[in-house]
């Protein structure tokens, strides 16, 4: 009975203390009064401030249908590029393949001869094939962890990335840029060790930055696709110099902001938004400042290989870290219509994603004697589930306060971010409700 009753209070006062480790820190005044936030613009804001001149090289976008290769392609044709291929499984937007300067290739990563096929084409204007190849393509499972997912991300992140590096050896003097992400280097939030992690490396840092030292296996982020994007950097950095490869990678973070995006633009067209994490705070980047590093780093590897080939840079948005409910609350201010935020306990998300993960283990396992049978695997995300899959522990990893310190970019590629949170929050609304988007936002299940 005692042992009850001490097992009990245990119980109880570690939930009461897991309970104030995921609800995040002390609440904070928002950033803007109503009044500075009704004199926000983003009219003034260049986009072809700062970056390159056009080089008219042929360019290939890997990837370049996808959120973040349309926006590269975008800032290409603004700056007057005249030979943009894109590579990927489906077509680009309407916007970008009516340019003339823009061609489609479809072509599969996971293949080594379609892609091969795809990047070694000549251009008609150059004669030659592309010398300037972004790799933006990614498989961004982030809600996984399991080891029978794996699979998923590895095929695309990984091995796709193996292609495209093999592919691109092929090409004398070419440069590769990669499409990272800043959660490579940034800690797994441990929630269930209650903060007490904040006293050790790397958990007692305020920011993120290049000179950390490379995380070890326990501390990654458990997320499938983090721990592939790990293991593709490593493909991209050990390209560098081959036959006068020159490769570089891009980490932005935390998040990557903008029409078409996960926050923004789901906050905006969802139905009903689940409101939780909302006390955390972050520094995201505007996808406009994500690609421009993209550009800064082309030219780097050009004028000082010696300080960039073989290197991985960290890139952030303008102006201090925001909350996500902070973010959410602008972003209700600029729509000016009712969005319905449902405000849910972390402890509850908490326990309701280790349910549902507990639940796909049990049903893989117990479906894949009979798929077995017939030489398949089960899904491991029924369909029927729909996005109810992204709530998983992996998912929780943003419960963190994160800070990333992109100082090395700004000291040697040049790069200044020009969108502050309030302006990339008001462009995206404007884009959005204005309809100038294509339809889809970065939170909607894609069908594999």
């Amino acid at each position: 009975m005692l042992l009850d009753v001490l097992v009990g209070i245990a119980a109880v006062t570690y939930l009461f203390f897991l309970h104030k480790r995921v609800s995040g820190p002390d609440e904070t005044p928002a950033p803007l009064t109503p009044a500075q936030l009704d004199k926000v613009s983003y009219a003034d804001v260049n986009l072809t401030d700062g970056i390159p001149p056009a080089t008219h090289k042929g360019y290939a976008i890997v990837g370049g249908s996808g959120f973040l290769g349309t926006y590269l392609i975008r800032l290409l044709l603004l700056r007057g590029e005249t030979s943009i291929r894109v590579v990927d499984m489906n077509p680009p937007a309407a916007a970008v393949s009516s340019h003339a300067a823009v061609s489609f290739v479809r072509a599969d990563i996971t293949d080594p001869a379609s892609i091969r096929d795809a990047l070694l084409q000549p251009f008609r204007s150059t004669g030659s094939p592309p010398a300037v190849i972004y790799h933006t393509a990614a498989l961004i499972r982030f809600w996984e962890r399991s080891y029978y997912s794996w699979h998923l991300s590895y095929q695309v992140n990984v091995m796709g990335t193996r292609n495209v590096v093999a592919a691109t050896k092929e090409i004398p003097g070419a440069v590769l840029i990669y499409t990272s992400t800043s959660d490579a280097v940034i800690p797994s939030t441990k929630l269930c060790r209650l903060g007490l992690e904040k006293k050790y490396s790397p958990w007692n840092k305020t920011a993120i930055s290049d000179d950390d030292p490379p995380l070890g296996p326990w501390e990654q982020h458990e997320s499938c696709y983090a721990r592939s994007k790990v293991l593709s950097e490593r493909l991209v950095i050990g390209a560098n110099g081959h036959q006068g490869l020159r490769t570089g990678i891009i980490r932005p973070g935390y998040t990557i902001v903008g029409p078409n995006d996960r926050m923004c633009t789901s906050t905006l067209t969802m139905p009903r938004v689940p409101n939780f994490g909302k006390r955390y705070r972050q520094t995201d980047i505007c996808a406009w400042d994500a690609v421009t590093a993209h550009l800064l780093l082309e030219d780097a590897l050009e004028r000082k290989p010696e300080e960039t080939a073989g290197q991985a840079f960290l890139v952030t948005g303008a102006g201090p870290a925001w909350s996500i409910g902070h973010i959410r609350d602008t972003i209700k201010y600029f729509s000016g219509r009712p969005l319905i935020f449902d405000d849910i306990p972390e402890l509850a998300i908490l326990v309701l994603a280790h349910v549902i993960e507990a639940f796909l283990f049990l049903r893989y396992h117990i479906l894949l004697p009979f798929y077995l049978l017939i030489g398949q695997t089960p899904r491991p995300d029924p369909r029927w589930m729909g996005e109810t899959v992204y709530l998983q522990p992996a998912t929780l990893e943003f419960l963190a306060d994160i800070t990333i310190n992109d100082s090395r970019a700004r000291r040697v590629l040049g790069y200044e971010p020009k969108w502050s949170p309030e302006q990339w929050i008001k462009y995206t609304v404007d884009e959005v409700q204005s309809g100038r988007t294509h339809a889809g936002h970065g939170l909607q299940l894609k069908s594999n």
